[in-house]
């Protein structure tokens, strides 16, 4: 019954992260937002007894993909141009 409500606090945090990352602007919220919402599916994933998923997740989708993202966004503007 605890990893049933791990799992729905762990998916609800998540629904949360993805909601202000598509309402936001600011580009930097936006890449760290990204980066907790990959380790926040990486501890779903542990939860989930995935723990080699959870492992790569942490590792491309928190680490990786967040420091290109960052590195994008230095050579880029702040903030997003309104349409």
């Amino acid at each position: 019954m605890a990893g049933i409500l791990i799992s729905l606090v762990l998916l609800t945090f998540m629904a949360v992260t993805a909601f202000y990352v598509l309402r936001l602007r600011h580009l930097f919220s936006v890449v760290m937002l990204t980066g907790v919402f990959s380790l926040l599916s990486a501890a779903l994933f542990t939860n989930l007894d995935a723990v080699d998923v959870a492992f790569t997740e942490a590792a491309v989708g928190g680490g990786i993909s967040t420091l290109l993202m960052l590195g994008t966004l230095a050579l880029t503007r702040r903030r997003e141009k309104v349409p």
